[in-house]
């Protein structure tokens, strides 16, 4: 009989120690409604997991444990774990409204714009900047407008590589300024903890810009979706990485 009760108690602490050690929680809108797909990580253990359809996580961990939130379109947010069921609320990134274009439907859509449009980010605001001559819209169609016209200045942009460099410049600025807001805002003990080292950084930063994802969440300068696109990023850099030793 002893024996039978010593069994009872040594089953119930070790189901009641099993059961301290998970995380369950719900992640909300403002407006109380589930978010599917949000990424949920225990800072402790490095445990990640998405949240279901309706806005539901389950996951190991324990009391005291900090848990980070990041979700494209969302603030990112963290928490400690005061108990095991934890409710969180995003908060949604307000978004530009995009100017409506009459568009030719014969033209095809760069990549860009349609990796834009299919995860649903605005266009951002254009900048104070020296348009550069292009050789179709500058000076083809002018030519074949009624009446024709010749574009002098834009010939000797395209020509002499005028338009080539600004270009180049451009997207030189546009890549430091993202880098910079990426390195400003981003939480780099997040990854540290994943395995990347912080002399290693920009190496990953320059790998995870491959990805068309990450260089569209930077443009946008969407901190819940360049954390989540840079995620993504991070086991196939140490692969690289593992590979060269």
């Amino acid at each position: 009989m002893r024996l039978k009760r010593l069994l009872q108690f040594i089953f119930f602490i070790v189901y009641a120690n099993s059961f301290s050690q998970v995380i369950t929680g719900n992640v909300l809108s403002e407006e109380g409604i589930p978010i599917p797909k949000v990424l949920v990580v225990n800072m402790s253990s490095n445990q990640k997991v998405y949240t279901d359809v309706f806005g539901r996580f389950s996951m190991a961990g324990k009391t005291g444990d900090e848990v980070r939130f990041a979700k494209e379109s969302y603030k990112g947010e963290k928490v400690i774990a005061l108990n095991h069921s934890v409710t969180v609320n995003l908060q949604k990134i307000p978004q530009e409204i995009e100017e409506v274009k009459i568009i030719d439907k014969r033209l095809a859509e760069s990549r860009e714009e349609k990796l834009r449009k299919d995860i649903g980010l605005p266009k951002g605001p254009d900048k104070p900047r020296e348009k550069p001559a292009d050789a179709v819209d500058d000076i083809v169609k002018p030519l074949i407008g009624i009446p024709p016209t010749l574009n002098f200045q834009a010939i000797y942009d395209v020509v002499s590589g005028k338009s080539r460099r600004l270009r180049r410049l451009y997207r030189y600025e546009d890549l430091q300024e993202g880098l910079a807001w990426i390195k400003q805002n981003v939480d780099w003990e997040y990854f540290q903890d994943a395995g990347i080292k912080p002399e290693n950084m920009n190496d990953f930063l320059m790998f995870a810009l491959r990805d068309e994802r990450v260089l569209m969440y930077m443009k946008a300068k969407n901190i819940g979706g360049i954390t989540v696109s840079l995620d993504n990023n991070i086991s196939p850099y140490l692969e690289v990485l593992s590979r060269k030793k």
